[in-house]
């Protein structure tokens, strides 16, 4: 047996929703190779799940490859420009998807510090929300990607240890999976399938600022993207 394997990744020259077909593409092309079962998708809007569903589970080689949604707890908060944003699954996308045999995962996303109800009390989680800056080096997608996994996998929807496929609407990894208790312990990014290579949105980077690499000059231009809220919405399908 070889020591060694080698595989591809995609790189996105942009972040956000404008990768979401070539994103969702790479993730069900992988599942099939690979025997996975199940793909993981962090969705705001359940718009990546609605065409997953559509686009890919139609298809005779994808009909197995079972989908789990994991979205945005109830209440969470977004703004863009100082004016709320409503960030949510609509009531019709949410049936379909239920008709459909898609489970829903709706909970406090475990990055994300909890507020303390008077400002001179202490926020709890802090710890853990170095875990996602830790990980947004990768892209702002990994750490939901990775989220998306546990709270998946704290709901029963996907096993505690099983290979599964996470994606928002840029990245792609293929995971062991392990509950948010475990995560630090047991969790396993196997692979990496796509990810941004220029983070345009949550480090509004640009080829312009001369953050690039010589392939990424081989591969065209790309325009810089303004931040939106905490920078998660426009990254979730």
């Amino acid at each position: 047996m070889r020591p060694h394997f080698s595989t591809s990744i995609t790189y996105f020259l942009q972040e956000g929703r404008d990768n979401l077909s070539e994103c969702l593409k790479i993730a069900f092309q992988a599942a099939r190779q690979q025997s996975i079962e199940k793909i993981v998708i962090f969705t705001a809007r359940g718009e990546g799940v609605q065409m997953a569903l559509e686009q890919f589970c139609t298809q005779e080689e994808y009909r197995k490859i079972k989908l789990v949604a994991v979205t945005f707890p109830q209440g969470k908060e977004f703004t863009l420009e100082n004016k709320p944003l409503d960030v949510r699954i609509p009531e019709a996308t949410e049936q379909t998807l239920k008709e459909q045999g898609v489970p829903i995962v709706r909970a406090h996303l475990p990055f994300d510090p909890i507020a303390p109800p008077f400002r001179d009390r202490g926020v709890l989680a802090q710890d853990l929300s170095l875990v996602e800056s830790a990980l947004n080096i990768f892209g702002g997608g990994m750490s939901l990607c990775v989220q998306a996994v546990v709270l998946a996998c704290d709901a029963g929807a996907i096993g505690l240890g099983e290979h599964v496929i996470a994606m928002t609407s840029d990245t792609a990894i293929l995971v062991q999976a392990a509950t948010t208790r475990r995560m630090l312990k047991e969790l396993v990014v196997r692979e990496i399938l796509c990810k941004p290579a220029i983070l345009s949105i949550g480090r509004n980077e640009s080829q312009i600022e001369g953050r690039i690499s010589p392939k990424m000059i081989e591969a065209g231009e790309v325009e810089p993207k303004p931040a939106l809220g905490e920078g998660k919405p426009d990254k979730t399908p």
